[in-house]
């Protein structure tokens, strides 16, 4: 297993944060996201990761373990989320 470069997705404010999360996922492995086999509500609450985010101010940050990947997602102050995803594949 070899160490993969950190990759950085910028969430687009139109999609809900689950699904930006299973895009950036795709991306950093390069796969299309409708061939994945992971499934994030599986793993996750889709609910309240989107409610987490969401009309917040404040600066937050969350890290879990999803399909072979550590995700960190950090908000600035404004709540704008990034998504970085290190995998592990």
């Amino acid at each position: 297993m070899g160490h993969t470069p950190a990759f950085y997705y910028d969430p687009d404010d139109e999609e809900t944060l689950s699904t930006e999360v299973v895009t950036a996922i795709a991306e950093a492995h390069d796969e299309d996201v409708l061939d994945q086999k992971w499934i994030i509500s599986k793993d996750i609450n889709t609910d309240a990761l989107d409610g987490l985010f969401q009309k917040r101010k404040f600066k937050t940050t969350l890290q879990f373990e999803a399909d072979s990947t550590t995700v960190t997602i950090t908000a600035n102050k404004n709540g704008h989320p990034i998504i970085k995803i290190e995998s592990h594949r």
